[in-house]
């Protein structure tokens, strides 16, 4: 390995030590590498480098998991195929895991979730709504897993306060149907999804900033980690659970909090 590589993984292998204290098996792992443009090795190979230093951070009996949204299929006819399909602004690492052979990736077109090693099988059966009890996000809040944020701030990529939402029935959110084509064993078929969103109202807007608050009480808490690496990523990571438990916390005290205030009228889209 050249210098270079050697650099970069050791300073990687490093920074994942560092944010998982409790030597957790299980990551969720959201990230932007664009800042590492500079680096004089191939993209692929920092992909690589990078996620040699995760798995070898975590050890034998490792699970990791990407975010693999393909939301631009909504209104389209173009069917999910969940080897094929690509993933969209999900980043350069969530694209080249999904190019993996042993990849699994749970069964919703719109919102999807990668995953390799041990407890990837999990993602192999899931909800047909994306945020329910047991979509791909309650099966990784079971397995007590770890998401990291790789210089993306956990505030701005923690779509599981979606799963929060939709648990404790949010009145500015409802459940829409979707009906998607899916290529399964070489043929199509038409099948019913789900995805939560947002009453059609001028009235709801998200707050700036809005999971802003829930990462605040986990600093305080010391359930936030944090730390900054040679290159200048700034890499965060929490326990899924402690983010669940938080937020569920605050919207039973204001079921409003992640929007400007409540909304007594509403129209669907």
């Amino acid at each position: 390995m050249s210098k270079i590589k050697n650099k970069l993984y050791k300073e990687f292998y490093s920074s994942f030590k560092k944010i998982n204290k409790n030597k957790i098996k299980n990551v969720f792992i959201t990230s932007d590498l664009s800042s590492l443009h500079k680096i004089d090795i191939k993209n692929n190979q920092k992909i690589q480098i990078i996620l040699k230093a995760l798995i070898d951070s975590l050890g034998k009996g490792y699970t990791i998991f990407f975010p693999a949204a393909s939301l631009n299929l909504i209104g389209k006819k173009e069917f999910f195929d969940k080897k094929n399909t690509r993933t969209y602004s999900m980043g350069s690492l969530s694209e080249y895991i999904r190019k993996y052979k042993k990849c699994d990736r749970s069964n919703h077109p719109y919102w999807s979730i990668l995953g390799i090693g041990k407890n990837s099988k999990i993602l192999r059966s899931t909800s047909s709504h994306a945020f329910a009890h047991e979509s791909a996000w309650s099966k990784m809040l079971e397995l007590d897993t770890l998401q990291i944020n790789l210089n993306i701030e956990p505030w701005n990529a923690v779509s599981l306060i979606h799963f929060v939402e939709t648990i404790m029935g949010v009145p500015y959110r409802y459940n829409k149907e979707f009906q998607h084509s899916m290529k399964i064993d070489g043929k199509i078929y038409k099948k019913k999804f789900y995805l939560p969103v947002r009453f059609n109202s001028p009235k709801i807007r998200k707050k700036y900033n809005k999971n802003l608050i829930f990462f605040k009480i986990m600093k305080k808490n010391k359930k936030l980690f944090f730390n900054k690496n040679f290159y200048g990523q700034n890499i965060w990571s929490f326990k899924m659970r402690d983010f669940f438990e938080v937020s569920v916390k605050e919207l039973k005290r204001n079921i409003y909090t992640c929007v400007n205030k409540p909304i007594k009228k509403y129209k669907n889209y």
